[in-house]
Protein backbone atom coordinates (compact mmCIF):
# COMPACT_ATOMS: atom_id res chain seq x y z
CA UNK A 1 0.00 0.00 0.00
CA UNK A 2 1.69 2.99 -1.40
CA UNK A 3 1.44 6.06 -2.71
CA UNK A 4 2.85 7.62 -6.01
CA UNK A 5 6.49 7.78 -5.22
CA UNK A 6 5.93 4.22 -3.84
CA UNK A 7 6.28 5.08 -0.26
CA UNK A 8 4.08 3.35 1.98
CA UNK A 9 1.08 4.58 3.56
CA UNK A 10 1.11 5.29 7.16
CA UNK A 11 -2.13 5.49 8.96
CA UNK A 12 -2.87 7.28 12.21
CA UNK A 13 -5.10 5.67 14.63
CA UNK A 14 -6.03 8.28 18.11
CA UNK A 15 -8.52 7.35 20.54
CA UNK A 16 -9.51 9.30 23.27
CA UNK A 17 -10.72 7.25 26.43
CA UNK A 18 -12.08 8.00 29.94
CA UNK A 19 -10.98 7.07 33.82
CA UNK A 20 -14.43 5.83 34.77
CA UNK A 21 -12.93 4.78 38.58
CA UNK A 22 -11.86 8.80 38.93
CA UNK A 23 -14.83 10.60 37.10
CA UNK A 24 -17.88 8.50 36.56
CA UNK A 25 -19.62 9.35 33.04
CA UNK A 26 -23.14 10.66 33.92
CA UNK A 27 -25.37 8.64 31.73
CA UNK A 28 -23.71 5.17 32.22
CA UNK A 29 -20.51 5.29 35.08
CA UNK A 30 -18.84 1.99 34.67
CA UNK A 31 -18.87 2.21 31.08
CA UNK A 32 -14.94 2.37 30.74
CA UNK A 33 -13.99 -0.05 33.37
CA UNK A 34 -16.81 -2.78 33.31
CA UNK A 35 -16.37 -6.32 31.27
CA UNK A 36 -17.89 -6.39 27.77
CA UNK A 37 -17.38 -9.82 26.49
CA UNK A 38 -15.13 -10.55 28.49
CA UNK A 39 -12.49 -7.22 28.08
CA UNK A 40 -12.65 -3.53 28.70
CA UNK A 41 -14.19 -1.38 26.00
CA UNK A 42 -10.19 -0.26 25.74
CA UNK A 43 -8.73 -3.70 25.74
CA UNK A 44 -11.40 -4.59 22.66
CA UNK A 45 -10.16 -1.45 20.80
CA UNK A 46 -6.78 -2.26 21.07
CA UNK A 47 -6.84 -5.72 19.96
CA UNK A 48 -9.08 -4.41 16.75
CA UNK A 49 -6.03 -2.05 15.94
CA UNK A 50 -3.75 -4.44 16.61
CA UNK A 51 -4.85 -6.97 14.14
CA UNK A 52 -5.16 -4.35 11.54
CA UNK A 53 -2.65 -4.47 8.45
CA UNK A 54 -3.36 -0.62 7.66
CA UNK A 55 -2.65 0.71 11.07
CA UNK A 56 0.72 2.10 11.51
CA UNK A 57 0.77 4.24 14.68
CA UNK A 58 -1.95 3.89 17.92
CA UNK A 59 -2.53 6.55 20.34
CA UNK A 60 -4.76 5.83 23.12
CA UNK A 61 -4.93 9.85 25.29
CA UNK A 62 -5.50 8.73 29.24
CA UNK A 63 -6.89 11.76 31.19
CA UNK A 64 -4.30 10.86 34.24
CA UNK A 65 -0.48 9.51 34.65
CA UNK A 66 -3.11 7.25 36.92
CA UNK A 67 -5.34 6.34 34.39
CA UNK A 68 -2.16 5.65 32.04
CA UNK A 69 -0.81 3.45 34.76
CA UNK A 70 -3.89 1.10 34.45
CA UNK A 71 -3.47 0.49 30.50
CA UNK A 72 0.15 0.13 30.40
CA UNK A 73 -0.35 -3.90 30.24
CA UNK A 74 -2.44 -4.18 27.74
CA UNK A 75 -0.88 -0.99 25.81
CA UNK A 76 2.38 -2.80 25.92
CA UNK A 77 0.81 -5.99 24.81
CA UNK A 78 -1.04 -4.70 21.83
CA UNK A 79 1.65 -1.71 20.84
CA UNK A 80 0.06 1.46 21.83
CA UNK A 81 1.42 4.52 22.77
CA UNK A 82 -0.61 6.02 25.79
CA UNK A 83 -0.60 10.17 25.93
CA UNK A 84 -1.88 11.92 29.43
CA UNK A 85 -3.90 15.08 28.01
CA UNK A 86 -3.00 18.25 30.14
CA UNK A 87 -4.83 18.84 33.10
CA UNK A 88 -6.85 21.84 31.96
CA UNK A 89 -8.66 19.20 29.31
CA UNK A 90 -9.87 17.21 32.26
CA UNK A 91 -12.44 20.63 32.63
CA UNK A 92 -15.93 20.04 31.68
CA UNK A 93 -15.60 22.96 28.58
CA UNK A 94 -12.74 21.15 27.11
CA UNK A 95 -13.45 17.39 27.97
CA UNK A 96 -15.07 16.20 24.19
CA UNK A 97 -13.40 13.63 22.64
CA UNK A 98 -12.94 16.17 19.34
CA UNK A 99 -11.05 18.54 21.29
CA UNK A 100 -8.65 15.79 23.34
CA UNK A 101 -8.44 14.22 19.44
CA UNK A 102 -7.14 17.22 17.65
CA UNK A 103 -4.32 17.80 20.84
CA UNK A 104 -3.04 14.15 19.98
CA UNK A 105 -3.26 14.46 16.79
CA UNK A 106 -1.02 17.78 16.55
CA UNK A 107 1.22 16.14 18.92
CA UNK A 108 1.67 13.16 16.92
CA UNK A 109 2.57 15.14 14.04
CA UNK A 110 5.34 16.90 15.92
CA UNK A 111 7.00 13.36 16.01
CA UNK A 112 7.15 12.10 12.21
CA UNK A 113 3.93 12.39 9.77
CA UNK A 114 1.25 9.73 8.94
CA UNK A 115 -0.73 9.82 5.60
CA UNK A 116 -4.19 8.47 7.09
CA UNK A 117 -6.43 9.16 10.06
CA UNK A 118 -8.51 7.25 11.89
CA UNK A 119 -10.24 8.21 15.24
CA UNK A 120 -11.90 4.70 16.50
CA UNK A 121 -13.64 5.01 19.70
CA UNK A 122 -13.87 2.26 21.92
CA UNK A 123 -17.84 3.28 22.70
CA UNK A 124 -18.22 1.65 19.01
CA UNK A 125 -16.88 -1.87 19.71
CA UNK A 126 -18.63 -3.98 17.09
CA UNK A 127 -15.77 -3.94 14.13
CA UNK A 128 -15.42 -7.14 12.91
CA UNK A 129 -11.55 -8.74 11.88
CA UNK A 130 -10.27 -7.06 8.95
CA UNK A 131 -12.59 -3.38 9.50
CA UNK A 132 -9.86 -0.97 9.22
CA UNK A 133 -8.29 -2.80 6.52
CA UNK A 134 -10.89 -2.97 4.15
CA UNK A 135 -12.39 0.84 4.96
CA UNK A 136 -8.33 1.91 4.23
CA UNK A 137 -8.63 -0.56 0.73
CA UNK A 138 -11.91 0.90 0.01
CA UNK A 139 -10.39 4.75 0.74
CA UNK A 140 -7.50 4.07 -2.04
CA UNK A 141 -10.08 2.39 -4.67
CA UNK A 142 -12.46 5.76 -4.09
CA UNK A 143 -10.26 8.41 -3.65
CA UNK A 144 -6.77 7.24 -5.17
CA UNK A 145 -4.03 9.07 -3.40
CA UNK A 146 -4.15 10.56 -0.58
CA UNK A 147 -1.50 13.30 -1.11
CA UNK A 148 -3.56 14.72 -4.32
CA UNK A 149 -7.53 14.85 -4.81
CA UNK A 150 -9.47 17.92 -5.58
CA UNK A 151 -12.29 16.73 -3.65
CA UNK A 152 -12.48 16.34 -0.03
CA UNK A 153 -10.46 13.44 1.21
CA UNK A 154 -12.68 11.55 3.37
CA UNK A 155 -14.44 8.17 3.91
CA UNK A 156 -17.31 7.87 6.42
CA UNK A 157 -19.01 4.32 7.01
CA UNK A 158 -22.74 4.52 6.98
CA UNK A 159 -25.71 2.32 6.31
CA UNK A 160 -28.98 2.62 4.11
CA UNK A 161 -31.61 3.47 6.18
CA UNK A 162 -34.89 6.05 6.52
CA UNK A 163 -33.62 7.79 9.10
CA UNK A 164 -30.87 10.08 8.02
CA UNK A 165 -27.84 12.56 8.15
CA UNK A 166 -26.48 12.11 4.90
CA UNK A 167 -27.69 11.70 1.42
CA UNK A 168 -25.81 10.39 -1.77
CA UNK A 169 -25.44 12.59 -4.32
CA UNK A 170 -23.22 12.60 -7.25
CA UNK A 171 -21.98 9.15 -5.92
CA UNK A 172 -20.75 11.49 -2.28
CA UNK A 173 -22.71 12.41 0.71
CA UNK A 174 -24.23 15.69 1.38
CA UNK A 175 -25.35 16.67 4.27
CA UNK A 176 -28.65 17.33 5.70
CA UNK A 177 -29.32 19.71 8.22
CA UNK A 178 -31.59 17.33 10.32
CA UNK A 179 -32.44 13.64 10.01
CA UNK A 180 -35.50 12.84 8.13
CA UNK A 181 -37.82 10.14 6.99
CA UNK A 182 -37.42 9.07 3.31
CA UNK A 183 -37.46 5.78 1.44
CA UNK A 184 -35.10 6.90 -0.89
CA UNK A 185 -32.44 3.92 -1.34
CA UNK A 186 -29.75 6.33 -1.85
CA UNK A 187 -29.94 7.76 2.22
CA UNK A 188 -27.26 6.40 4.84
CA UNK A 189 -27.21 6.93 8.35
CA UNK A 190 -24.05 6.79 10.28
CA UNK A 191 -22.77 8.23 13.76
CA UNK A 192 -19.82 9.53 12.86
CA UNK A 193 -18.32 6.54 14.35
CA UNK A 194 -15.64 5.15 12.05
CA UNK A 195 -14.33 7.49 8.96
CA UNK A 196 -10.70 7.27 7.35
CA UNK A 197 -9.24 10.71 5.85
CA UNK A 198 -6.21 12.07 4.49
CA UNK A 199 -4.06 13.52 7.14
CA UNK A 200 -3.51 16.86 5.49
CA UNK A 201 -7.43 17.24 4.93
CA UNK A 202 -7.96 16.27 8.29
CA UNK A 203 -5.72 19.07 9.99
CA UNK A 204 -7.24 21.14 7.25
CA UNK A 205 -11.12 20.68 8.56
CA UNK A 206 -9.96 20.79 12.09
CA UNK A 207 -8.73 24.61 11.26
CA UNK A 208 -11.59 25.51 10.09
CA UNK A 209 -13.92 23.75 12.00
CA UNK A 210 -12.11 25.66 15.35
CA UNK A 211 -12.30 28.80 13.69
CA UNK A 212 -16.02 28.48 13.79
CA UNK A 213 -16.69 28.51 10.33
CA UNK A 214 -19.57 26.34 9.00
CA UNK A 215 -17.97 23.42 7.46
CA UNK A 216 -19.59 21.50 4.96
CA UNK A 217 -18.65 17.31 4.46
CA UNK A 218 -19.29 15.54 1.11
CA UNK A 219 -17.74 12.49 2.34
CA UNK A 220 -17.56 9.17 0.31
CA UNK A 221 -19.34 6.31 1.58
CA UNK A 222 -18.43 3.32 2.83
CA UNK A 223 -21.28 0.46 3.36
CA UNK A 224 -21.60 -1.08 6.70
CA UNK A 225 -23.87 -3.53 8.59
CA UNK A 226 -26.67 -0.96 10.96
CA UNK A 227 -24.72 -3.33 13.46
CA UNK A 228 -21.48 -2.13 13.06
CA UNK A 229 -22.66 1.30 14.23
CA UNK A 230 -23.38 0.36 17.79
CA UNK A 231 -22.85 3.19 19.87
CA UNK A 232 -22.52 2.82 23.56
CA UNK A 233 -24.48 5.51 25.76
CA UNK A 234 -27.25 3.64 27.55
CA UNK A 235 -27.58 -0.17 29.30
CA UNK A 236 -29.82 -0.93 26.38
CA UNK A 237 -27.79 0.40 24.35
CA UNK A 238 -24.56 -1.84 26.40
CA UNK A 239 -27.18 -5.04 26.06
CA UNK A 240 -27.74 -4.34 22.40
CA UNK A 241 -23.91 -3.82 21.41
CA UNK A 242 -22.86 -6.49 23.49
CA UNK A 243 -25.54 -8.98 21.48
CA UNK A 244 -24.39 -7.87 18.01
CA UNK A 245 -20.57 -8.58 19.33
CA UNK A 246 -21.42 -11.66 20.63
CA UNK A 247 -23.15 -12.44 17.72
CA UNK A 248 -21.34 -11.34 14.47
CA UNK A 249 -17.77 -11.60 16.14
CA UNK A 250 -16.73 -13.80 18.77
CA UNK A 251 -19.22 -16.81 16.86
CA UNK A 252 -16.14 -16.81 14.53
CA UNK A 253 -14.05 -17.20 17.56
CA UNK A 254 -12.85 -15.91 20.51
CA UNK A 255 -9.30 -15.78 18.96
CA UNK A 256 -10.86 -14.22 15.83
CA UNK A 257 -8.55 -11.13 15.71
CA UNK A 258 -5.19 -13.02 16.44
CA UNK A 259 -6.17 -15.35 13.30
CA UNK A 260 -6.92 -12.97 11.04
CA UNK A 261 -3.13 -10.58 12.03
CA UNK A 262 -1.37 -14.07 11.44
CA UNK A 263 -3.14 -14.77 8.09
CA UNK A 264 -1.69 -11.15 6.89
CA UNK A 265 1.73 -11.60 8.89
CA UNK A 266 2.16 -14.82 7.50
CA UNK A 267 0.86 -14.41 3.23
Amino acid sequence: MAHDYNVPLTVLSITPTRDNDAAPGGRLPDKHSRLFCGKTLDEWTMIQLWSSQSITHKIFVCETYEHMKKLAEPAVKYDVELMVRPASMLHPLNDSGSIVGTWAFKKALEKDWCSLITTPLVVTPCRPPGFFDAMVSFYQQKIGNPDYTRQDALVYAGYASDITSFEIENGKGKQLGQAYLNKNYKLRSTKFSHFVAATWWYEAYLTLQQSRHDVALHPIFYDIEPWMDCHIDTEDEWKEAEFWFREKILSQGEQCYERYRWGWENK
